[in-house]
């Protein structure tokens, strides 16, 4: 019974990296060859990047996303004139 186990155990290790190998090489080994242009159409089609997307509430409220507060003085580093004032 345990040479059994055993026996099984040691075809699924050898069979499953196999049959993995065997998928991936076949993914792979006919790539489509195409310029920049029909690849970007093509990577549009299949959700890839398409638009620049922008914050519509930052749009609407005509704020900038990245302003971290400036005004009240987060962010900013004082110089060395206001370091010795106080």
């Amino acid at each position: 019974m345990f040479a059994i186990a055993f026996l099984l155990v040691v075809l699924l290790a050898i069979v499953v990296p196999l049959v993995l190998w065997l998928a991936i090489d076949n993914e792979t080994s006919n790539p489509t060859v195409v310029d920049r242009s029909d690849a970007e159409q093509l990577a549009k089609e299949r959700g890839g990047r398409g638009e620049p997307r922008s914050n519509s509430s930052a749009d609407a409220a005509g704020t900038d996303p990245d302003d971290q507060g400036r005004e009240s003085g987060w962010g900013t580093r004082p110089n060395d004139a206001d370091r010795y004032d106080k």
